[in-house]
């Protein structure tokens, strides 16, 4: 019998065989069994290194009906830019859960972007308003883009105004906007310029302290927090997540490193005030947004079931067209 090998993918394979609309799918659909109950998926575990100014997650889950299971193994080093390699890196372990071999060993980096962007996407469908338009983006990094990707399948968005860092970083991104999309892009110079007039505000920036106040807000807006990924981050005034109905992807997570960490932390939001997470949501055990509804604010650390709906989506994709390269691992 022939030794089975494990396949090999890396990260321009993954950009050219998957779309961002076969990402949102996937991410609902994982969604949903993890609302279902149908996930074995630890808390996220951390490893933080002081010295260099970054950190690596360890992010393991097993997902039943669907048979998948693996690991993901990333980074985020902010320093890393001054070298010209990314901030964030990872590797995805992709095994057969019958015999715990490593089916593929796959890049990471864009899967996470793009996996999280799917969920930013997914977000929007169930809680933002179906008439949103305007998009409004704080930070125009590499997420930014996977979350406007997504958003673009879910929505019809007609203007979006973008906020960046520098000047130089927005006006790149609006470029790259008007390559890829056809609706309007504005480049706003202040932040409460940008959230204005939103229907639909996306934040991905690093942020230690609030950039965005609550009086700066549209009634009934949506807000997909998303830079937020570690203790001590968060990017929304308090008084936001008190008068919000917010949905986290997982409680424990969020608590520890999401937007509502801070929070939390200092006792200004409990349990009680989170009204589902987005399992709960997608497999429609909670109704997503309502008609009374004012804001609306999906708090995304990032789940291990996200990794695993694109993982999968990527080796099938990648055996069907012969792509990557098959290795004997295990002599």
């Amino acid at each position: 019998m022939a030794r089975p090998k494990t396949l090999i993918i890396d990260g321009k394979t993954v950009k050219e065989i998957v779309t961002m609309a076969e990402a949102v799918r996937e991410v609902e659909k994982y969604f949903k069994l993890f609302g279902r109950g149908k996930a074995q998926m630890p808390p996220k575990v951390y490893i933080t290194l002081d010295k260099y100014n970054g950190d690596f997650r360890s992010m393991p889950t097993y997902v039943e009906d669907v048979e998948v299971c693996g690991i993901k193994w990333v980074n985020v080093h902010p320093d890393n830019r001054k070298k010209g390699i990314p901030t964030v890196m990872g590797i995805i372990i992709y095994s057969d859960p019958r015999t715990g071999f490593p089916l593929a060993i796959m890049d990471a980096t864009y899967a996470t972007a793009l996996r999280t962007g799917a969920a930013g996407g997914v977000a929007a469908k169930y809680l933002a308003r179906k008439s949103s338009k305007i998009v409004a983006l704080v930070g125009c990094g590499v997420q930014a883009r996977t979350q406007l990707a997504a958003l673009n399948e879910v929505v019809k968005i007609k203007t979006v105004n973008v906020f960046g860092k520098t000047h130089s970083e927005t006006l790149k991104f609006k470029r790259w906007c008007r390559r890829t999309f056809s609706f309007e892009v504005k480049i706003i110079p202040s932040i409460e310029g940008c959230v204005k007039e939103a229907d639909i505000i996306v934040t991905t920036t690093p942020a230690r302290k609030p950039v965005i106040k609550c009086e700066w807000l549209k009634k009934r807006v949506h807000i997909n927090a998303i830079g937020a990924d570690a203790a001590g981050k968060e990017e929304l005034d308090v008084k936001i997540l008190k008068g919000a109905k917010i949905v986290v992807d997982a409680w424990v997570q969020a608590a520890h490193s999401g937007e509502i960490n801070v929070p939390v932390k200092k006792k200004q939001i409990t349990k009680r005030d989170i009204y589902a997470d987005i399992g709960e949501v997608t497999s429609g055990k909670k109704k997503g947004r309502v008609k009374k509804d004012n804001i609306t604010v999906f708090d995304s650390t990032g789940l291990a079931v996200q990794d695993m709906a694109i993982a999968s989506l990527i080796y099938k994709k990648a055996k069907k067209l012969n792509k990557g390269k098959n290795i004997q691992l295990f002599n």
